[in-house]
């Protein structure tokens, strides 16, 4: 199953190292005679397809996101998860909700009202939509935490004089470390992989992000199936990343209920 699952990308890979010469010869061969780097360094430095613009656009836009969410998604999930209000389950609902909908019909109020602001083919355009997608979904993940972590132990920070910030602060997202690493990740390869959003709401070749890049590459002038698998095999790169330095928060969260009693 992960052979099968591994299938694409092992292609890409093969297709990324071979020659020009050799991706269209046939009978094709699957383990490249000759490996090449010459891909990797025609998709970086084109001026045609910028891919570099692409991979930074995407970096940068997936970050901001990352981080946003991480930051908003932490406070009002502990809200939620501390305080009791009138409408609180509703909202946890409306949270809930918002992800059995498909994101095709976010985009007419959307597209209206980055017109309006003036933020079409921009960063913030991009941004600010990721948000709506990654927002509720993420604080709905992180309340369950929230909540399974007793309250006595930020009650004692606030007893030492600490305020009910700081003891969140200091105590509470420390132990919620593992609770945060999903939601991070998810975060982040949502926005990497977005691909509504950046065909919508950006028109030039500067703002495109990698995916939308990746599809501009594939229907300008001819088919480079060497650089354009070059490109996804470095797609691959930032997340592989995240997913390294995440790997032990995320991995505790996911055994910590096995683990309990």
């Amino acid at each position: 199953m992960t052979l099968f699952a591994m299938g694409p990308f092992l292609w890409a890979l093969s297709a990324s190292l071979k020659t020009r010469v050799e991706l269209y010869a046939t009978p094709i061969t699957y383990i490249p005679s000759a490996p090449t780097f010459r891909n990797y360094v025609e998709a970086w430095t084109s001026r045609l397809t910028p891919f570099s613009i692409f991979f930074a656009n995407s970096l940068w836009v997936s970050s901001v996101t990352m981080v946003a969410t991480i930051v908003i998604s932490t406070s009002a999930g502990y809200a939620l998860a501390r305080f009791r209000f009138i409408g609180k389950n509703t909202l946890m609902l409306v949270f809930l909700a918002t992800q059995m909908f498909p994101a095709v019909l976010l985009i007419p109020p959307l597209l209206s009202q980055w017109y309006a602001l003036g933020l079409i083919d921009t960063y913030q355009a991009l941004i600010y939509s990721n948000f709506s997608f990654t927002v509720p979904f993420t604080v709905w993940m992180l309340v369950g935490y929230f909540e399974s972590i007793p309250r006595e132990l930020e009650e004692s920070a606030m007893i030492d004089g600490s305020s009910r910030f700081g003891a969140m602060l200091r105590i509470i997202v420390p132990l919620a470390a593992p609770g945060i690493a999903a939601p991070a990740i998810f975060a982040f390869v949502s926005s990497w992989s977005e691909l509504l959003f950046a065909t919508t709401f950006t028109s030039s070749t500067e703002m495109r992000t990698l995916s939308a890049g990746l599809l501009y590459m594939a229907g300008q002038y001819e088919v480079q199936w060497g650089q354009l698998s070059a490109g996804v095999v470095i797609s691959t790169i930032p997340v592989a990343i995240l997913f390294t330095f995440l790997q032990k928060h995320l991995i505790k969260g996911l055994t910590a209920g096995a683990l309990k009693g």
